[in-house]
């Protein structure tokens, strides 16, 4: 229950959710007001109201409607690739319990539709924690005093494959002379992301100060176009330092206009074949992210101007990378302490 608040005339104030209206096709949620004299007799005015006022849902409120009204609202505020995902979702899974009207959802519907989603689809513990992340924001956006508990798989650790800096060295003059050479140069030597290479253009770097700003992406919309936008989290905006050499080798492609013409997409395609015709081990362009990061950790640097370089609000994606290079760091102790028994037992 809200705490009640001192308005200027003296008295308190409370607003509770009382029920949701349809507003330009878009859902409102509707609260209702109570001012007393005293903070105990607002709050229990509205404590009342909530045990005597039922959910107030149109008959015909189904979960699908529930979503798609969810989806309507956040248009416009998150990001394109976040609502296209959403869209998806709706789409591919739950659909049978799409048609269940809201009133009659029950936290063991919801876990025996999600278990049976996951065995027909053979969905990971990542895809299944997004589908119940936008069923739980859809129902509560409704009914916010449902209480959604549902069961969900483990997380699972992904065990890709690190590249060396040999590999890097062999990919790169492998793609010389190609648009794919110039992405890759970004992401290994700065960590950047495909949309962010995709949306950089030449008039972003300052060959000067020896620099270049990181402030936008390029992302696929829900109607499957390509869109430029701001980075989605303010510690995607950022101005990275540039090394001689890297600068050096930027200056051999530079033109004018984007620094890339390929979509995202078109990138880790064509990485993709070109790490299987250098006859590399299997990685991906994302992969090149994770080798800047390995780099600034080999090398010492503290956690916070790593996650700012890489342009993370968190350190989570930083940790995975810590994870795998402590897994190589003791393979190698495994070897020597081997080598060291073997040693003795044959002395």
């Amino acid at each position: 229950m809200p705490n009640a608040k001192k308005l200027p005339s003296g008295n308190w104030q409370v607003k509770v959710y009382s029920h949701t209206e349809y507003v330009d096709g878009k859902p409102k949620r509707i609260r209702e007001s109570f001012t007393a004299s005293t903070k105990a007799e607002a709050e229990y005015q509205a404590a009342l109201f909530k045990r005597k006022n039922k959910r107030r849902l149109p008959r015909e409120l189904t979960l699908g409607d529930a979503l798609q009204g969810y989806i309507d609202s956040k248009d416009g505020i998150l990001s394109p690739s976040t609502i296209r995902g959403y869209r998806q979702m709706k789409r591919t899974y739950l659909c049978s319990l799409q048609e269940e009207p809201l009133s009659h959802l029950t936290n063991l519907k919801l876990q025996a539709a999600l278990n049976q989603e996951r065995k027909q689809h053979n969905l990971s513990p990542k895809t299944m924690r997004n589908i119940a992340g936008l069923l739980s924001a859809a129902i509560n956006l409704y009914m916010d005093d449902f209480r959604f508990k549902v069961t969900l798989p483990e997380k699972e650790r992904y065990d890709y494959h690190l590249p060396t800096q040999e590999e890097i060295t062999a990919i790169l003059a492998f793609t010389e002379g190609s648009e794919l050479h110039t992405a890759i140069l970004l992401a290994a030597c700065l960590g950047l992301r495909r949309g962010e290479i995709c949306a950089l253009k030449w008039n972003d770097f300052d060959w000067g100060k020896k620099i270049v700003r990181i402030n936008k992406a390029t992302v696929l919309t829900d109607t499957e176009h390509w869109k430029t936008k701001k980075p989605k989290s303010y510690a995607g905006d950022r101005v990275l330092s540039l090394s001689d050499g890297l600068i050096q080798e930027l200056k051999k492609i530079k033109s004018s206009g984007n620094v890339i013409a390929s979509t995202p997409t078109q990138i880790s395609h064509r990485f993709m074949r070109a790490v299987k015709a250098a006859g590399l081990e299997h990685f991906r362009f994302h992969d090149l992210r994770h080798f800047n990061a390995s780099l600034m950790l080999s090398e010492g640097i503290p956690d916070k101007y790593a996650v700012e370089r890489m342009g993370h609000s968190t350190t989570a994606i930083l940790k995975s990378v810590y994870q795998h290079t402590e897994d190589t760091k003791r393979m190698e102790v495994n070897a020597m302490m081997n080598g060291c028994i073997d040693s003795l037992l044959s002395s």
